[in-house]
């Protein structure tokens, strides 16, 4: 981990890119324009005991981790709005929901341009389609799935290079 320097981490260093391309050509396309919250929640189990010398045992385990994208307004130029037009249009579920996204923190520097960053699966629970009178809200959820693939992304170029 090469995370360097003091202070609070600006919230741009932590994003998401979405593959809009296809599993053989991929293409990244970061979520966030219009975007004022992007967090992963893990719904973690926790469980505590206590003995009866007051003696107290904690346990974690890890939950369904789940992303929600909200507002996402439909962009045109956007592939990601696409994508979400797709999924709404033909009605898709199951594995024609799963795409496959890129987790990048730009304060974990790997080399020049180059920062630490994971692949993940993720099935998208579109919420919604349609919003209020000023513009198309197309509002999902990322349910993240399946193992994390670590390794290296270049924000510039798109390019992931998994761990070796």
């Amino acid at each position: 981990m090469a995370i360097e320097g003091k202070g609070t981490a600006k919230r741009k260093s932590s994003m998401i890119f979405m593959n809009v391309g296809t599993s053989s050509e991929a293409e990244y396309e970061v979520i966030g324009k219009g975007i004022e919250e992007l967090s992963r929640e893990m719904n973690n189990e926790v469980e505590s005991n206590s003995d009866i010398l007051g003696n107290i045992d904690v346990s974690v385990t890890k939950g369904a981790q789940v992303t929600s994208v909200d507002p996402l307004k439909f962009n045109k130029e956007s592939k990601i709005s696409k994508k979400m037009y797709d999924i709404y249009k033909y009605d898709k579920e199951l594995s024609d929901v799963e795409e496959e996204f890129i987790e990048v923190f730009t304060e974990d520097k790997i080399t020049e341009g180059e920062f630490a960053a994971f692949k993940q699966m993720g099935a998208i629970d579109l919420k919604s389609w349609g919003g209020p009178t000023k513009s198309l809200d197309t509002p999902f959820d990322i349910n993240w799935a399946g193992e994390k693939v670590h390794g290296a992304f270049n924000p510039s170029t798109k390019i992931f290079t998994p761990e070796a």
